[in-house]
């Protein structure tokens, strides 16, 4: 399941929050959707078909039918469910499914959207479109935690916690392993398990990361980003910045600054 499409959506609205029940037999085609939708099926059962696959929505799941997806729907056991429908500038083919534990928590989260909207008291809309995005959040930390044990995670927890405060340092595998109470072997271990890359190419993903983000700003020249990350020289930054991007730093601020012009 390709949970990355979550990152790129930029939610513009939430037209509806509401409350519904199906019948047992239902059976409804939908056609390249228009909006997009949060459904919980807190009672009984449907299952949805889509590019040949069948997903079922039920307690123990959320389901996102992207806009431009088309599917198939047919309710096994009747019950209610609620749906969120959003507006969003994307367009997908696949329903996502998300296996949930606490159901009961989306449930609640879901009747306070719908009271917010009912009422639609002051900054309703912002409030909605921020709750979507808590729920999303939510929905994909539960996912890594199903594929990742807590104890690997638990384990190198401090060493990630003092990468997050101190990443502009010179930072050793010795060092964080130390923070972390293992042997730099074992934590080198657990690290790419859970991350997919070595600790210290970690540092230096978060370092460009910051990095794009400074250089997006009109705060600070290049040198003075370079000695912010903790990079020794404009050089050392240049050629880190460089082999993550193929671009130079000034060519890439050059670049995000065409792109703001149109």
């Amino acid at each position: 399941m390709d949970v990355g499409v979550l990152s790129n959506l930029v939610i513009t609205d939430v037209s509806s929050v509401s409350t519904l029940y199906t019948t047992e037999g239902t059976r409804v085609r939908r056609e390249a959707r228009e909006g997009w939708a949060l459904v919980l099926k807190y009672e009984g059962e449907t299952v949805y078909t889509c590019n040949g696959k069948q997903h079922i929505s039920d307690s123990g799941s959320i389901l996102l039918l992207p806009c431009g997806c088309s599917y198939e729907w047919c309710c096994t056991r009747s019950g209610h469910f609620l749906i969120v429908e959003f507006q969003c500038d994307a367009t997908y083919e696949e329903i996502l499914c998300f296996s949930i534990k606490e159901s009961d928590r989306f449930l609640q989260d879901l009747r306070t959207m719908e009271q917010r909207l009912l009422l639609k008291r002051e900054l309703w809309r912002v409030a909605c479109i921020r709750d979507v995005y808590s729920i999303f959040l939510r929905l994909v930390e539960e996912r890594e935690k199903k594929y990742l044990p807590n104890e690997k995670r638990e384990k190198i927890a401090p060493a990630v916690e003092y990468i997050t405060t101190h990443y502009t340092q010179s930072l050793t595998n010795d060092a964080l392993a130390a923070r972390a109470g293992i042997s730099t072997v074992y934590f080198r271990k657990l690290f790419e398990q859970v991350y997919g890359t070595s600790p210290i190419a970690y540092v230096q993903d978060l370092r460009i990361k910051k990095a794009k983000e400074m250089l997006e700003t009109d705060f600070g020249s290049i040198g003075d980003i370079a000695l912010s990350l903790g990079y020794k020289s404009i050089y050392d930054f240049s050629r880190a910045f460089k082999k993550h991007t193929s671009l130079s730093p000034s060519r890439y601020r050059a670049q995000r600054s065409e792109k703001k012009i149109l």
